[in-house]
């Protein structure tokens, strides 16, 4: 994972659902080129932001034993401009109980309206003894940390109190 779309998890319910926030800022390089002038947040980051939020749902259910892979996308939609400012709400909810495969639906919101929605179907794999694997686990694990301390905890942590 290159970079990280998601600012912070709002809550999980393992093995079925997790809401997280992106906050979308205008200092970010993507609207250099999307769209001068016309700032619009790509769809395509929508689904990875979707992807990353669902992986970690996936690992946080499984002790961070098990990963999920992407295996397909299907039923995007998109449904109003998300621009340098908002905040979106992603909820990805498991839709199914098929072991080693999940289907996901995506749900992403800004004030209460729907911005975009999509299918995800991930294939669920065991870590192993796979380095990569291994080190993919660490950093959603890492990501986890990150994402859901409270920023007084970490303020206070950093002054030494």
């Amino acid at each position: 994972m290159r970079f990280v779309l998601i600012d912070r998890i709002v809550g999980v319910e393992p093995g079925r659902a997790i809401e997280t926030l992106k906050n979308v800022s205008a200092s970010e390089d993507v609207f250099d080129d999307h769209f001068p002038g016309f700032p619009i947040f790509p769809g395509a980051l929508i689904i990875e932001a979707f992807e990353q939020s669902a992986q970690l749902l996936v690992a946080l259910s499984h002790g961070f034993e098990r990963l999920g892979r992407l295996e397909r996308v299907t039923a995007a939609s998109f449904r109003r401009p998300v621009r340098p400012g908002d905040q979106l709400s992603l909820r990805c909810m498991r839709r199914d109980n098929a072991g080693e495969r999940w289907t996901i639906a995506a749900t992403a919101q800004v004030d209460g309206q729907t911005a975009a929605r999509a299918t995800l179907h991930l294939a669920i794999e065991e870590i192993g003894r796979d380095p990569e694997a291994r080190a993919r686990a660490e950093r959603f694990r890492e990501m986890h940390r990150v994402l859901t301390a409270r920023p007084l905890d970490a303020a206070a942590f950093e002054a030494g109190l």
